[in-house]
């Protein structure tokens, strides 16, 4: 069967199907309750971090997973094979 069809199948279907109603479904203290209190996004996150730092710890944290694998490497190629 061709992909095309069986979509159409598909979404035949999804667009027959009953979705339940949402309104009255939130319990009545719901609609008199305050809203929340809203804060600057700024103070959520924190200070901004400097990009050129923050750059050289990811290179220096590759760099050493590099030397690590290299040794691995190594070890694999000098090892004896039974």
């Amino acid at each position: 069967m061709k992909p095309l069809p069986l979509l159409i199948l598909i979404l035949t279907c999804a667009g027959c199907a009953d979705f339940p109603e949402l309104d009255g479904s939130e319990p009545p203290d719901l609609s008199s309750a305050r809203y929340p209190k809203l804060i600057p996004l700024q103070e959520t996150l924190g200070a901004p971090v400097d990009p050129v730092s923050e750059a050289e710890e990811v290179e220096e944290d590759l760099n050493a997973r590099r030397e690590d694998l290299e040794k691995k490497a190594d070890a694999l190629q000098s090892a004896e094979i039974n």
